[in-house]
């Protein structure tokens, strides 16, 4: 029976692993050469607070769905 850890078959693995890496480090370059990353503008809240009536917020809230919620949650 062989060795499975003589010095040849410990280079094979080794020369294998190092050239999946290598490939994978190479398609890793080519997408980013192909596909740049965009930088976005962060988007603006505003601090604002609206003052609406309970009763359009209760009148929007029934148009808008056929189901009627209940007013307080439990």
């Amino acid at each position: 029976m062989k060795q499975p850890f003589e010095l040849k078959y410990i280079k094979r693995y080794l020369l294998l692993y190092a050239g999946v890496v290598v490939i994978a480090v190479l398609f890793y370059f080519i997408n980013r050469a192909n596909n740049p990353v965009e930088i976005m503008e962060p988007k603006k809240f505003s601090t604002q607070s609206i003052e609406r009536s309970q009763h359009d917020a209760v009148e929007a809230n029934r148009s808008a769905s056929p189901f009627r919620l209940l007013d307080v949650g439990y």
